[in-house]
């Protein structure tokens, strides 16, 4: 599909292996790779070049121009590689997640701020639960790379067989934490046609499940669907968890959550419907009833609550 995302019902861009250049035929946008780049993620001719350079381990990008068309040509031929990189096996890695979001910063680009007040999460709510900024990708890939190693970061699901990050441009980290360590990531991107991304391969835990050890049985609890509208729903004063999609809750959780008053909070969509049937037939076999509050079409929990609407 188109990255300008108008041709989802008649996919009609394509790519010219030959020539090496791409065109929509639905809205005329063509041309070639750099180009791609600096359309897809708005960054000027240079910047799309280095962004290249960095993304695909491309040599030749920071050396002198004498060296560089060298570099260049040695690169044009290849040697055959004798075998495939080993797969790797993705295991949950909190020693390198909690270092990744240790030297993030807190959120202070635009970006960044914007989406946190559109979902109702103040500046000192985002810092209680450790939300912080990625700036730079790239970056961040090669420092994690000096300390951890290709193959580490590969292991924790962050990265696949290039070296590089998963995920392109500035995001927003939400980590998912028991005391002080982070067990998983889940990452908003703020820059990118991918809208959240997760470690590979990584069962997704249940977000804020220390909170259950704060309750007291019959206390009052919130499901969530979306991380955001957890904290948000938290900041509000409110008891809450989140569980990433139907297709992500464990039948094991049903025992821990027993001993709560449940109310689910599903999107306004129809993926909040079969989280809420989901739900409801977990808990029903259990002989346990919940109870949902179903934000207004299209909108979810932090909606409601950034605008203030009386649910």
């Amino acid at each position: 599909m188109c990255f300008n995302g108008h041709d989802a019902a008649s996919p009609s861009f394509t790519v010219n292996r030959t020539r090496n250049t791409w065109k929509c035929f639905g809205c005329g946008e063509h041309g070639d790779a750099i180009a791609l780049v600096q359309k897809m993620h708005g960054l000027a001719f240079m910047d799309a070049c280095k962004w290249l350079c960095g993304h695909f381990g491309i040599i030749g990008g920071d050396v002198q121009p004498s060296r560089r068309i060298h570099a260049i040509s040695r690169a044009t031929s290849p040697k055959a590689s004798k075998s495939p990189l080993p797969a790797t096996t993705t295991n949950p890695d909190p020693e390198l997640y909690t270092w990744l979001v240790a030297h993030c910063g807190p959120v202070k680009g635009a970006l960044g701020t914007t989406y946190l007040q559109a979902h109702g999460i103040a500046p000192e709510l985002a810092l209680k639960f450790g939300v912080v900024e990625l700036v730079d990708p790239i970056r961040a890939y090669r420092e994690l790379e000096k300390h951890w190693g290709a193959e580490r970061i590969r292991s924790s699901g962050l990265s696949g067989n290039r070296r590089a990050l998963s995920w392109l441009g500035y995001a927003l980290l939400f980590p998912f934490k028991s005391g002080a360590t982070t067990q998983y990531l889940q990452v908003r991107c703020l820059q990118s046609r991918m809208k959240f991304f997760g470690p590979s391969g990584i069962p997704k835990p249940m977000f804020n499940s220390q909170r259950l050890s704060q309750l007291q049985p019959g206390s009052l609890l919130h499901i969530c669907e979306g991380v955001p509208d957890a904290i948000a729903m938290e900041g509000a004063g409110l008891a809450a968890v989140a569980v990433l999609g139907a297709t992500s809750f464990r039948s094991e959780w049903v025992d821990e959550l027993l001993p709560f008053e449940l109310v689910g909070v599903p999107d306004g969509d129809a993926a909040g419907e079969k989280f809420m049937k989901f739900l409801a037939k977990e808990f029903r076999a259990r002989s346990k009833s919940i109870r949902f509050a179903v934000p207004p079409k299209d909108m979810d929990a932090s909606d409601v609550i950034a605008r203030g609407i009386n649910a």
